[in-house]
């Protein structure tokens, strides 16, 4: 019999591309805050907001783990617009899923809680401190400590998955040093799933790249091995000749979030 996983945001980019995958291995249910055409056959869903204790506490009932994705994102988005869905509803979450017996929540933190670190830092190991682009970012940093502090509280197992970025194919050439496909943020979530014993642990979730902005040693000590290289899965012909991007855009890791947010010197920033 399948294990019941509840995927929260599922109606995004990598919710979409990833849950037909999962349902191979997986009964799932699904939350999100209006229905899609693109849920996969047989899958329970879950209409609401994430924010919603509620809604909440119906979608993790019965379920054995959590794939977080739900969050509100955007280059230059304020503070007051992540306080509901990325740390009231990570919480919410959290309490809800304790209460009912989850075993196991996945985290979706992101490259942005890191995104200030100037891309000739890299590659960063796990253990690099953060430096968000932006209150995404920040907001992403804060739904990792609420895993662990579950985690060393509650006795679950909790991950935290620094994704790069994932998708279909490479689209510029940024993206070819953190990328991951849809296939590879499968295996992950499976592998990261099967270790039950209590605690958290932060990885950052890309596969191999050349030249990469993160080490994904993390991702190794799971068990994964890379089965789509980002180099054999570009956009176009021409992501493969791009030059980075010039300003603070092409300076950071963070990109256009980097370039977005940033307000003070370069040359300081650069001798930080």
């Amino acid at each position: 019999m399948k294990r019941k996983l509840l995927v929260t945001g599922a109606a995004g980019i990598v919710g979409t591309g990833i849950c037909p995958l999962l349902a191979e291995d997986f009964d799932l249910r699904l939350s999100m805050r209006r229905a899609t055409e693109s849920t996969p056959e047989g899958a329970e869903v879950v209409i609401g907001d994430i924010a919603d204790p509620e809604i909440v506490a119906r979608a993790v009932e019965g379920c054995h783990g959590v794939l977080h994705l739900a969050a509100v994102h955007g280059t230059e988005i304020g503070f007051e617009e992540t306080l509901d869905v990325n740390y009231r509803g990570v919480v919410a979450l959290m309490e809800k899923a304790v209460a009912a017996g989850v075993c196991h929540v996945i985290f979706a933190s992101s490259n942005h809680g890191w995104g200030m670190w100037p891309r000739d830092a890299a590659p960063l190991a796990d253990t690099a401190p953060p430096r968000p682009d932006g209150w995404y970012g920040v907001s992403k940093i804060f739904g990792e400590s609420v895993m662990a502090y579950y985690a060393d509280t509650r006795g679950i197992a909790t991950t935290s998955l620094r994704i790069g970025n994932c998708g279909s194919s490479v689209e510029d050439e940024r993206r070819r040093h953190m990328w991951m496909s849809f296939r590879d943020m499968a295996d992950v979530i499976r592998l990261a799933l099967r270790r039950e014993t209590p605690g958290h642990r932060a990885v950052f979730a890309t596969a191999d790249c050349k030249a990469p902005f993160f080490d994904n040693a993390g991702l190794r000590e799971l068990g994964f091995e890379t089965r789509d290289r980002p180099d054999d899965h570009l956009h176009t012909p021409q992501v493969a000749s791009e030059q980075q991007a010039p300003g603070m855009a092409g300076a950071a890791i963070g990109g256009a979030y980097a370039e977005a947010n940033f307000c003070a010197d370069r040359k300081a920033w650069e001798k930080s």
